[in-house]
């Protein structure tokens, strides 16, 4: 078999791969086009706004959310449903300027070097049997050393979903094997988006033999797409019209 003409995979690509194999050939291989929702675009914007914000003191919050809203609606096609994009673009605005959030994104505080503040910071991972790096981005590392990851979300996270996801783990084991320090740390910064608006600091810890979990998923899915395997997975959570890009093609197509 020939190998997909990829030169690297990444934490989400592995995620959907493992979610539906058959989504994946058609977002990587046959680059079917995706949609952008709104729920998208006011995550990349509030992403953007709060990476800005940790880096300056007093911050314009009203400018720099202007600025990274626009920047997020440019980007792709949005389907606003009966939305409008100014209910989202003040829905946001409101989270940022609410007092908790404001003391919240205050008190982040990211590490710098020679480069800068450590955000958005590029890690990469080899896996022994896969050819193309595991390629990311860590939201901030911050001045302890913990990667830090910052989330939206409409409603509280629990202990448990933080601490199940191999995100975290990527990004662990990508630091150490490209020799920053890790302390095997990882804080997820959650900007809860209800009437009163929550924030929450999740940190959980990996230990150092899960990365041997980890490179084995990954050779898998890498071993499976080399083999062209790309089985539809109808009964998982993405396999319906509102989740999945491909629906109307794919499992959609025969309920016309």
């Amino acid at each position: 078999m020939t190998a997909p003409a990829i030169d690297h995979l990444s934490y989400s690509s592995i995620t959907l791969y493992l979610d539906c194999p058959e989504a994946w050939r058609r977002k990587y291989i046959l680059k079917d086009p995706v949609k952008s929702s709104p729920a998208l675009v006011v995550g990349s914007a509030f992403h953007g706004t709060v990476e800005r914000l940790v880096q300056v003191t007093d911050g314009d919050v009203v400018k720099i959310w202007d600025e990274e809203f626009k920047k997020a609606t440019a980007k792709d096609a949005v389907e606003w449903g009966l939305d409008t994009p100014e209910q989202h673009y003040n829905d946001g605005l409101r989270m940022l300027t609410h007092p908790t959030i404001k003391t919240a994104i205050a008190d982040i505080h990211p590490g710098q070097d020679e480069a800068g503040y450590k955000i958005e910071r590029k890690v990469e991972l080899r896996v022994p049997g896969v050819p193309i790096p595991v390629i990311g981005y860590i939201d901030a590392i911050l001045d302890d050393g913990t990667p830090a990851d910052f989330k939206t979300s409409k409603m509280s996270w629990t202990e448990a979903k933080a601490s199940d996801s191999l995100q975290t783990l990527f990004y662990l084991a990508a630091m150490n094997q490209m020799g920053i320090p890790v302390n095997w740390k990882f804080k997820h910064l959650v900007f809860v988006k209800t009437k009163e608006p929550k924030f929450q600091m999740l940190e959980h810890s990996h230990k150092p033999a899960e990365i041997f979990f980890l490179m084995d998923i990954v050779a898998r899915v890498w071993k499976a797409i080399e083999l062209d395997v790309y089985p539809i997975n109808p009964t998982g959570w993405r396999c319906n019209e509102q989740y999945c890009d491909f629906f109307a093609n794919c499992r959609g197509k025969y309920q016309k």
